[in-house]
């Protein structure tokens, strides 16, 4: 199962679909530029977990690729470091709402 560039910006916060062929993904990269900052920051996380949990072929990873750049630009005025530092941010965050939404297990159930 492999992302769709389109699908992936469109809808980044609910999982990943199906891809479509290379013409609608390529056709599909030249979106990021465009899209509203907090779309891009989304899609951009979806793209790092869909990378945690498997490996991503080319239409996938060039496409994550185009989204990494444009926010990289556009949020951070290009400095991969503001990037980096927001991005572990948010994994930490996203870690912490994770342990936050399991139930409590008592020792002895």
């Amino acid at each position: 199962m492999k992302p769709d560039c389109s699908r992936m910006m469109l809808f980044a916060a609910v999982p990943l679909a199906l891809a479509a062929s290379m013409a609608a993904a390529q056709s599909g990269m030249d979106k990021p530029a465009s899209m509203p900052l907090a779309e891009l920051k989304q899609a951009y996380l979806a793209c790092d977990r869909t990378a945690t949990r498997q490996m991503l072929d080319m239409e996938s990873a060039a496409c994550c690729s185009f989204i990494g750049e444009a926010l990289q630009d556009r949020a951070f005025d290009g400095s991969f470091d503001r990037l980096l530092a927001w991005w572990r941010t948010e994994k930490q965050l996203a870690a912490a709402v994770q342990t936050a939404e399991q139930p409590l297990v008592r020792e002895g159930q």
